[in-house]
């Protein structure tokens, strides 16, 4: 794996697969091995590209790329992740992230896109290789074979794309991946956009639902509120709800 060049780098995370993150000051590098070059390329342009819309976003610093694989450096944003918010700030740092993913929604001109066929597709290569995380599962769903929650996604997706809202959406919109002014509550960078392009409104809505529950224990009314969308429609939350967790291996 390639690592980026200089001292004081400290690692911060190790991600899955051949993916690990490093931090010296206010930089970021995402390093990788060969295998995982064109996904972090691909991570490398979607970054490059949300941070000249406007949105609040880290900035592409540095490409490092050779034969031992690649180094994604990018500047931190300032702020704290989401999941570290206290209590008595939460509803209103929902509001702003509502506020904020309509505005991402509400983007033209986007270059990538994430078919929903090829994000299911994805899951049933994932189910097929028995790598479903069951940390990503709820109690409910680890009760369940995997080949039966794929099943019931399959069954539907014809409604989902029936009404489909292509929208330019960020693609893992979890708490860790949104920071927030601690004292204003404003959104101040939206990080990890490697599954960034035009999907369903809906891939982005339910994953914040689910997180403002599971991690906060807190309603998402106030997030769909200030969203502009007091009433989602609750088939579509629960396909998306259950088909992300089936992408992840």
């Amino acid at each position: 794996m390639l690592t980026p060049p200089g001292n004081g780098w400290i690692t911060v995370d190790v991600g899955e697969s051949d993916t690990t993150v490093l931090r010296r000051d206010n930089v970021f590098a995402k390093c990788c091995g060969p295998s995982g070059i064109a996904e972090l390329a691909a991570e490398r342009d979607r970054a490059s590209w949300l941070a000249n819309t406007g949105l609040p976003a880290a900035t592409v610093v540095d490409w490092i790329e050779n034969p031992a694989g690649a180094c994604l450096l990018t500047s931190a944003v300032p702020g704290v992740p989401g999941e570290l918010l206290p209590p008595g700030v939460r509803e209103q740092a929902m509001r702003q992230l509502g506020v904020v993913l309509r505005e991402l929604h509400s983007l033209d001109g986007c270059p990538f896109e994430r078919p929903l066929d090829e994000v299911v597709a994805v899951a049933a290569d994932v189910v097929r290789r028995g790598a479903v995380n069951p940390a990503f599962l709820t109690d409910e769903w680890r009760q369940v074979p995997p080949s039966a929650l794929l099943a019931s996604v399959v069954a539907e997706q014809p409604y989902v794309e029936s009404v489909l809202e292509p929208v330019v959406c960020h693609g893992d919109a979890c708490l860790p991946n949104v920071f927030f002014d601690p004292s204003s509550l404003e959104v101040t960078g939206l990080i990890d956009v490697g599954r960034l392009g035009l999907a369903d409104r809906y891939s982005d809505l339910a994953l914040v639902a689910i997180q403002v529950h599971d991690e906060w224990s807190a309603d998402p009314g106030p997030f769909f509120t200030a969203y502009g969308l007091p009433k989602p429609d609750p088939r579509r939350l629960e396909f998306f709800r259950l088909l992300d967790p089936l992408t992840w291996g």
